[in-house]
């Protein structure tokens, strides 16, 4: 079988040694993009085509996820209507390795003619002496000396290299705001980051949990578990909660038990459970489960049980 991998490390290579390249050659025209996006009071938002518009856009939604307005408008389509989006108090960033991308550059002169120097532009592009740099009010160059396919053709070395100058704008941007976790889970409440710092126990707690008694049978224990599907049921002596038995505790105790058939729920219980407040965020449940190296919580509220969590209910997406 023909072998590729010294292929694709030859072009890591050549690519790292572009970042290096790009890196080395930031200067205070990357500062100044930080601040207008600091400062703007409007949105932020790129304007681009191709496979530059594909790079811009990933850069804009990495930029929304941290709190900062910002769209993505294809200069294809901007003539179609999709200039009206666009308002006096945004920054607006022209992406194009050239420069001299043809769609790209009418959008810029109709936003100009719109809205003449009210609006903020950059332009972000390989080229200090194209077009749009040489037009826009502000040019921050990503400047790579060819592509790293066969032909130097194909956007390669300067669409990683424009990603990369993205989320270093994204991650500077990020710290001047001090953004943390938990403003980051505000802006993504249905993912386990927003799941975890955002819900309480309460929000994803199994509500209907399976109980036993002491003397109940070892089949019926089994059964039990498999019916309720979260891995655990807790022990009643009489009234009151003793225990918990989980799938874990009987396929550790087993082996021990003399007799399998005649046990019961009392040979394999442990005595007691750990247990979290109805109130508390899953990431305290998250917390307390690794710290006990066990797969669920009994639920409380005012020390009754009201329901079990899983760590596949604060994690899971």
């Amino acid at each position: 079988m023909k072998t590729y991998y010294k292929d694709a490390k030859e072009t890591f290579d050549i690519e790292i040694k572009t970042l290096e390249k790009v890196r080395d050659e930031l200067d205070e025209s990357f500062d100044q993009f930080v601040n207008d996006v600091l400062e703007m009071t409007g949105r932020l938002i790129f304007i681009a085509i191709g496979k530059s518009g594909i790079i811009a856009e990933k850069i804009s939604a990495s930029f929304s996820s941290i709190g900062v307005p910002s769209f993505f408008i294809d200069a294809g389509n901007a003539f179609h209507g999709d200039l009206g989006r666009v308002s006096a108090d945004d920054v607006v960033v022209f992406v194009s390795n050239s420069g001299e991308t043809e769609e790209v550059l009418q959008t810029y002169f109709a936003l100009q003619e719109i809205f003449g120097k009210d609006l903020k532009t950059i332009a972000l592009t390989g080229a200090s002496d194209s077009t749009l740099a040489k037009n826009t009010q502000e040019a921050l160059i990503v400047d790579v000396a060819s592509e790293a396919d066969v032909t130097k053709l194909a956007p390669t070395n300067s669409t990683t290299a424009t990603l990369v100058v993205g989320d270093a704008l994204l991650i500077a941007v990020q710290k001047e705001k001090q953004f943390t976790k938990k403003d980051f889970a505000l802006y993504h409440p249905g993912g386990s980051i927003g799941k975890l710092l955002l819900q309480t126990v309460k929000n994803v707690m199994h509500t209907k949990v399976p109980y036993v008694d002491l003397e109940t049978p070892l089949n019926d224990v089994i059964y039990r578990i498999s019916d309720f599907g979260i891995g655990m049921t807790l022990v009643k002596d009489k009234d009151e909660v003793v225990g918990i038995v989980t799938d874990g505790d009987i396929r550790k105790k087993m082996l021990h038990v003399t007799k399998v058939k005649a046990s019961t729920a009392a040979d394999y219980m442990t005595e007691g459970f750990i247990s979290i407040d109805v109130n508390k965020r899953n990431r305290a449940a998250w917390r307390k489960m690794a710290a006990h190296n066990i797969s669920n919580l009994v639920v409380t509220e005012k020390d009754e049980v009201v329901g079990v969590i899983t760590i596949n209910d604060v994690v899971d997406e």
